[in-house]
């Protein structure tokens, strides 16, 4: 939880708490478990929330009949501006029971090996955990934008007219070497500022052997 910026915990004890186990078991994030509120009933738990979310693999009569994967969940809880998001975790053997579930308004299911599909219940919090940090940052983080096919025929460009600089095309035809380049440049997915170093970089390898610039073309943005 704390990992990814979450620290409200709220727990609901089936039995007794050993808060020394439960404390070393915390390393670092001691001040999670020392802050977490215990509730004696889970609809206490839950009352002030405006959106109540359960974690399930499990589907049946009395159960959700749709479940949401944990991104969408987190775009869900990201789009929501005020007020408590609620999300339930069963204890580790049984997860959430039937009677639990019906207090949320939707579950969530974590996709899983169909053989093996039961996740530990730490693993379990840390995917739905992540992707909520994701989603909930994803608006202070520059996104990759891949250059357009002009930007990249600019490039290839700058690339041949540099390897025809210094020679290289003596044996070898630029129009090959051209598709070449543009067809593994293109797989890359360069960014912007990538397309920009590589142009330089065949620029100064011209520029180093010929002590010459380049002829004028178009060139990367």
């Amino acid at each position: 939880m704390k990992s990814m910026g979450i620290t409200t915990l709220g727990i609901v004890p089936e039995g007794i708490v050993d808060p020394s186990q439960a404390r070393t078991l915390a390393h670092y994030a001691a001040d999670v478990l020392e802050n977490a509120t215990i509730y004696p009933r889970l609809a206490d738990a839950v009352a002030d929330a405006v959106l109540v979310a359960g974690t399930t693999r499990r589907r049946g009569k009395n159960r959700k009949y749709f479940t949401l994967f944990p991104e969408q969940l987190a775009q869900r809880v990201a789009s929501i501006s005020r007020g408590t998001v609620a999300i339930l975790f069963g204890n580790e053997d049984t997860g959430l029971t039937d009677e639990e579930l019906s207090v949320c308004q939707l579950a969530v299911t974590i996709p899983a090996n169909a053989d093996f599909p039961s996740l530990n219940l730490s693993h379990a919090v840390q995917v739905i955990c992540y992707e909520i940090f994701r989603a909930r940052s994803a608006g202070h983080l520059t996104p990759f934008s891949p250059i357009d096919g002009t930007e990249l025929d600019a490039l290839v460009s700058v690339i041949t007219r540099s390897l025809a600089h210094i020679g290289f095309f003596r044996q070898v035809g630029p129009e090959g070497m051209a598709v070449f380049f543009r067809d593994i440049l293109g797989r890359a997915g360069l960014s912007v500022n990538e397309a920009r170093r590589v142009g330089v970089t065949f620029r100064k390898i011209a520029g180093l052997i010929t002590k010459m610039g380049i002829d004028r073309g178009p060139d990367p943005p």
